[in-house]
């Protein structure tokens, strides 16, 4: 043992390891002072051999003895300045961690929201094609059985073609035959008036025993039965056009667009409910005043709609009607007067008349032949396409088609309930709200 007690035979042994007088010695009051940096806190001096992991139990009675030792104000103000960093540093890295969690948080929380609008969009996706599957099959079969309408139709119509065809091949081949009969006949009486110069045949005899000279072949055409075929192919081509117009009408509902009247142009004696969805005539002048906007003879009114690109579809009840008009006009065409309703006047309209008529307003007006009395029309615009569309919205069917539009600027919804007649056509139009499919 040295002079200091130690077992080692080092005089300034800082191992600590194992020595009894580390554990039983107090440390005197006049010993150097102690560096807190390098003695207390700072890594114990080891051997290349050895790598201290945790304190000791004579590590951590040295560190209590130092704190237990008396100091000065400047020692004690310096420790608290330490424990405040400490506190100081942890509690950053505290709000530090929690800031990154935090941030981590939201980028996870964006991340689920685009996994789930990802999600969305895919089963859209299959939503969408699944329909566009199922409308793709409706419309190849409406024209797969179109094509067989007019197949059957050309089939019908050369039928009798082909029959006459044979007919006429069979009769040519049969007077042929007869011809070449007579003249077989005939050479042989050429034969034999050479061999027997007194024999008196006369040619005349053989050929009417022959029966020659009525023979002939009848090369007149047959068409009467085209003009039936034709009408029987288009009868069941409207048919299925109405088909068709069954897909249409699931579509152009998503075009709805909630069209209300314009009172301020509304001919005077015409009577408008106040949510603008209602018409009729109120059969006496109002005492709106008249003005350039305002339909003066006709008993019309327009919507406030004003149409200049895309697609509008609406619906209007007409039931218990007599008469009425339906359709588009410019918002500049003229609303004086006696009007000429028709497309060169920038009028695109069908109108019903004495209870049963409807009309197309062309030049010349074409009648549409409806098999049954209209209760609500859908009125469909295209305006790129140039397209008005009527249809009946009950038997879910084409009525008619204005193509080829040129609007030339803003277009506007038009309507006209007609005049009332003792109490018939009383009851208004309706501007009803479209039911999607």
């Amino acid at each position: 043992m040295n002079a200091q007690g130690c077992h080692c035979g080092l005089t300034k042994c800082k191992c600590f390891r194992g020595h009894k007088r580390s554990r039983f010695l107090q440390p005197s009051y006049n010993e150097p002072e102690i560096n807190i940096e390098s003695s207390v806190f700072g890594t114990p001096q080891c051997s290349h051999k050895t790598t201290l992991t945790r304190f000791d139990d004579s590590r951590v009675l040295q560190v209590a003895q130092f704190l237990e030792r008396p100091r000065t104000t400047a020692q004690q103000a310096a420790i608290g300045l330490m424990g405040i960093a400490l506190e100081e540093e942890k509690k950053a890295k505290y709000l530090q961690k929690a800031k990154q969690e935090k941030l981590k948080a939201d980028f996870e929380q964006q991340i689920y929201i685009r996994e789930q609008k990802m999600a969305e969009v895919r089963s859209s996706e299959i939503d969408c094609m699944a329909s566009l599957d199922t409308e793709w099959l409706e419309v190849s079969n409406f024209f797969s059985n179109l094509i067989k309408v007019v197949a059957d139709a050309r089939q019908t119509a050369l039928q009798p073609l082909e029959k006459r065809r044979r007919t006429v091949k069979r009769d040519t081949q049969d007077l042929l035959q007869k011809l070449q009969r007579e003249v077989d006949v005939l050479k042989k009486a050429i034969d034999e008036s050479i061999k027997n110069p007194d024999l008196e045949v006369s040619p005349l005899r053989l050929l009417n025993d022959s029966n020659g000279t009525n023979v002939h072949v009848d090369t007149s055409l047959s068409l009467g039965t085209l003009s039936v075929t034709t009408s029987n192919m288009m009868k069941q081509i409207h048919e299925k056009l109405d088909k068709l117009s069954t897909i249409e009408l699931k579509r152009i509902p998503t075009f709805a667009v909630d069209v209300k009247l314009d009172p301020t142009t509304a001919h005077q004696s015409l009577e408008i409910s106040d949510n603008g969805k209602k018409v009729r005539d109120g059969g006496k002048t109002s005492k709106d005043p008249d003005s350039p906007q305002r339909f003066d003879v006709f008993g019309s009114v327009l919507g406030l709609n004003r149409l200049s690109s895309g697609r509008a579809y609406w619906e209007v009840e007409v039931r218990n009607k007599t008469g009425w008009d339906l359709g588009v006009t410019r918002r500049y065409a003229n609303r004086k007067g006696k009007l000429s309703i028709n497309p060169d006047s920038g009028y695109w309209v069908i109108v019903h008349y004495e209870d049963q008529n409807y009309l197309a307003l062309m030049t010349p007006p074409m009648r549409l032949l409806l098999k049954r009395k209209l209760q609500k029309v859908g009125v469909f615009v295209d305006y790129e396409e140039g397209l008005v569309s009527f249809y009946d919205v009950t038997s879910q069917s084409h009525i008619f088609s204005f193509t080829e539009c040129l609007f030339g600027g803003e277009i506007l919804p038009y309507f006209s309930p007609h005049l009332k007649q003792n109490e018939k056509n009383s009851d208004p139009l309706i501007i009803s709200a479209v039911q999607k499919q």
